[in-house]
């Protein structure tokens, strides 16, 4: 009997000691800090996907500008099964960009980026290693270094001033009489200049005009693919949601094969582009740092073998010379229509930019890229654009890659990052009146405040690891672009009404309606003759 009631009080013991025990290494391991608040009405397993079916036409950015305003500048939310982290204010973005930068240098994985991009080949989606680090280095250092830019200057030039004196040509075709003012579509000017300058850059053509000779059904091709690409690329893709192998192969929404079909496009022409280039090599011995485009550098610098996680030469040439045309021609041209629609509601500032380019520059040759650093109106006018209306009013989405802190929250592994630029950088704690454009702002308060990342209140291109690395080609032709602009024209709404400025839905900021504007010359013929 004692051995019987000893044998029973020794396993009584046991389990006390087993669940203190237990209790002890659960609170040892368990993370000290609480998870971010999570917004309220979400259902098993979907998670928050009714809240965002973007059916109420309220941009992404400014419904997660209203959560930030309920829950804070830190929250989360699911969509699916990933858990989405948004940030807004300028700490918790330094937390995320620069204190735990490296934690969120992965990019999430979809189904857009496997099937368009090239396997996620392309650099902006492809995860954070090896391969993105040398693509990177190599994009850098021989396509958007200031040595590469300037020795490429006379492309830029070049290229606006064609786009100049196609604007001239309009309203020489309107009539004799170049005074009176000629009603033109803005935005389409500049989205064939933004297409046709990085396509030269990178393949040494002409895709926002056609070239005597070229290819305009491959143009019109291409120009509609990289349209589909960013269509698709917003849209909500079931697989995202649950990464579940069964919805690549049951396409209920259908966008597996519009994905196939847009990639089908978009691979015929720039294999178009390769093989052209491949033949040139062929025939013309392309002596090393006198090559014409990128993807001559690219050719010059890969062997034929695989470079890297698999991806072949091929394969990493035109993903790569996709990704920057997405980025160089997409958000550069949506930068530049919300200048020009900034500047056309408010046109007092739009004359003292232009009476700075008289001043400055005059009205008997054309500005040029050494006379915007005298420009210090207008770079403030550029800024403050950015700073309301950024392009990607929430940056390329992060993934993290170990459990980390922000702003004393429990970050888990796995977690998706938003950061809303436009919320930030319209936060009235640092930011007087900030729905207000004023571009004083940046020549007083904010002086000293750049767009280069390190101010965490100012990331227009983002910050840190995954920065947009064509930060220095964006601003010069935005400055080229619109100082030759408002140089050489004066621009009136029709009936000077003022342009609606509605903000089109998905991931970056585009506004919805065109600008069309009435232009007039504002300088002697003979300088439109290029």
């Amino acid at each position: 009997m004692e051995d019987y009631i000893f044998s029973h009080f020794n396993a009584i013991l046991l389990l006390i000691v087993f669940i203190f025990s237990s209790i002890f290494i659960w609170k040892i391991l368990k993370p000290q800090n609480p998870l971010p608040p999570e917004i309220s009405g979400g259902w098993p397993v979907i998670g928050h996907l009714l809240q965002f079916s973007g059916a109420d036409e309220i941009p992404l950015s400014r419904k997660l500008a209203t959560l930030a305003d309920k829950y804070g500048p830190v929250f989360t939310f699911r969509l699916g099964l990933p858990c989405i982290l948004v940030v807004s204010s300028y700490d918790a973005v330094k937390d995320c960009l620069s204190t735990n930068d490296k934690a969120f240098a992965a990019r999430p994985a979809s189904l857009a980026g496997e099937y368009i991009g090239y396997n996620n080949a392309m650099l902006f989606l492809a995860n954070y290693g090896p391969y993105w680090r040398k693509m990177r280095k190599i994009v850098l250092q021989e396509v958007l270094s200031s040595s590469r830019l300037e020795k490429l200057k006379f492309v830029r030039v070049s290229e606006i001033q064609t786009s100049i004196n196609e604007l001239y040509s309009l309203i020489l075709v309107a009539g004799e009489n170049v005074d009176f003012p000629v009603k033109v579509n803005v935005t389409n000017w500049i989205e064939k200049l933004t297409l046709s300058l990085i396509v030269k850059m990178i393949a040494g053509k002409s895709y926002g005009r056609v070239e005597k000779g070229g290819n305009e059904e491959e143009a019109e091709r291409f120009k509609k693919a990289l349209k589909d690409f960013m269509y698709i690329s917003m849209e909500f893709v079931l697989w995202d949601a649950f990464p579940i192998a069964l919805f690549k192969w049951i396409d209920f929404q259908g966008h597996v094969k519009f994905m196939k079909r847009t990639f089908k496009d978009i691979n015929c022409v720039l294999q178009n582009w390769l093989d052209e280039h491949l033949k040139k090599k062929e025939r013309v011995d392309v002596v090393d740092g006198n090559e014409q485009d990128f993807i001559d550098v690219m050719l010059s610098m890969m062997s034929n073998e695989d470079f890297a996680d698999g991806h072949s030469r091929e394969t990493t040439i035109k993903a790569t010379a996709l990704s920057m045309v997405l980025d160089a021609s997409d958000t550069t041209a949506i930068h530049l229509n919300w200048v020009m629609a900034t500047l056309l509601n408010h046109s007092d500032v739009m004359k003292k930019v232009q009476e700075e380019l008289d001043t400055k520059v005059g009205r008997n040759r054309w500005v040029e890229e050494s006379d915007i650093k005298n420009l210090v109106y207008f770079q403030a006018v550029v800024k403050e654009t950015l700073r309301l209306y950024p392009p990607a009013p929430l940056l390329v989405p992060h993934e993290s890659v170990e459990d980390c802190i922000v702003q004393g929250y429990h970050i888990p592994k796995g977690t998706r990052l938003w950061v809303n630029t436009m919320k930030l950088q319209r936060d009235p704690k640092i930011w007087s009146n900030p729905d207000t454009f004023d571009p004083e702002r940046f020549l007083t308060s904010q002086a000293g405040c750049d767009v280069r990342g390190q101010q965490y209140e100012f990331i227009p291109f983002g910050s840190g690891r995954r920065s947009c690395p064509g930060i220095t080609y964006a601003t010069q032709v935005t400055h080229l672009a619109i100082a030759h602009l408002l140089q050489g024209f004066d621009f009136s709404t029709p009936s000077n009404e003022p342009l609606d400025m509605k903000e089109g839905l998905g991931m970056t900021m585009r506004k919805v309606n065109p600008i069309e504007v009435m232009i007039t010359p504002r300088l002697p013929s003979v300088l439109y003759k290029f």
